[in-house]
């Protein structure tokens, strides 16, 4: 069976195996045979007129090319030590405590925004005390993480976290800057009979139809104060364009919104007919905002390093190393080189035993011909 190399190569944050490529007979070593075939020795092949080509022995001096695997290499590559220095995910009680799938993002005066949504009403992002699926169990929110997203997967700092009512209503508004501009206006009312919204006010001009919507948008739906179980994410299934304001209309289809227990696979979201119940207090603050429909995991609970009492995992050696450091940096400030070549060179034998620590295996010495075994 041929053998095969690999090697592996770091660029960044992002490691990789390579295969060595395959370079033909051309670039192997040669194997003794006969020009002739049927014959294995010298002299059998010599006395039927052919010629003995002998073995090479010579070392093979050409450059290999190392190209990505061209068949699956299982088990090829073991990382033992992985550290994000960035952050640190707290440990909770359980998992729904402080990990919430998310319905979607939006774009809020130009901040990046999430959105969920349960049954009876929008997720309370706002820290709550009774730890129960629904609100978010006195984690904190300064931070979160995202995963399982096409484009925001990372650390995000959290600016609004907004409850079960108003206006942010199961919207989680963070600090990242958004390029992105989605359809968003408030200050509109429901039509229960066809499923739709529209100017609540009848003054104000809204034809919200002609606003950037379009057939097959989602949507999310915020600000119904009496009647909460109106707040979620819909589909908008047609456009009513008119020049009257109560008469410019959004009609929905469909409700989306996520399971509140656990009984149900947490990343599962539910579709229903949609259905509006009368909101008596009016439309005045209800909201209507465009969403990017995916569905994403968001993690509470995350310390970030950010000041001096945060805590990073250091191993003795590492500490020890950045003292050394320090203490060079300060000797070059002062004009003191020979101090900063001996700090530095401390720094970087300290590096080398903290390396040497994580070797696991047998160590293996290479010996000459003059060495006897026993």
């Amino acid at each position: 069976m041929a053998s095969k190399k690999y090697a592996y190569y770091n660029k960044g944050n992002k490691i990789a195996i390579v295969q060595e490529e395959s370079t033909g007979s051309g670039g192997n070593l040669a194997v003794a045979h006969c020009t002739l075939g049927g014959y294995t020795t010298k002299d059998t092949c010599e006395a039927a007129g052919g010629q003995w080509i002998p073995s090479s022995s010579s070392s093979f001096s050409g450059n290999r090319k190392y190209v990505s695997p061209t068949e699956s290499v299982a088990d090829g590559l073991e990382i033992e030590y992985t550290y994000s220095p960035i952050y640190r995910v707290s440990k909770a009680r359980n998992e729904m405590d402080t990990q919430y799938y998310v319905q979607g993002w939006t774009v809020l005066d130009g901040y990046l925004t999430f959105v969920r949504n349960i049954l009876t009403s929008p997720q309370n992002w706002a820290v709550a005390t009774s730890g129960s699926e629904g609100d978010t169990g006195g984690q904190s929110l300064d931070y979160i993480l995202v995963s399982g997203s096409s484009r925001w997967n990372g650390i995000h700092k959290v600016q609004t976290a907004g409850g079960s009512s108003g206006l942010l209503g199961g919207m989680l508004k963070t600090y990242t800057k958004v390029d992105n501009i989605f359809p968003y206006v408030s200050g509109v009312d429901l039509d229960c009979v066809t499923q739709s919204v529209y100017d609540g006010d009848g003054s104000d001009n809204i034809h919200i139809a002609d606003l950037g919507f379009a057939v097959g948008d989602y949507v999310h739906l915020s600000g119904f104060a009496s009647s909460t179980a109106n707040n979620g994410v819909y589909l908008i299934d047609t456009l009513t364009s008119s020049a009257t304001d109560t008469s410019s209309k959004l009609n929905f289809k469909k409700k989306y919104y996520m399971p509140v227990s656990n009984s149900q696979t947490p990343s599962t979201e539910i579709e229903a007919t949609a259905a509006f119940v009368t909101d008596t207090i009016g439309g005045s603050l209800c909201t209507v905002a465009k969403i990017e429909h995916e569905i994403s995991l968001v993690t509470t609970n995350i310390n970030v390093l950010n000041d001096e009492d945060d805590e990073i995992d250091l191993t003795s050696y590492q500490s020890k190393a950045i003292v050394y450091y320090l203490k060079a940096k300060m000797a070059e400030d002062g004009g003191d080189f020979k101090q900063r070549e001996y700090f530095i060179r401390e720094f970087k034998r300290q590096l080398e035993k903290e390396r040497s620590a994580r070797k696991r295996g047998p160590y293996i010495v290479m010996g000459d011909a003059n060495m006897r075994t026993l």
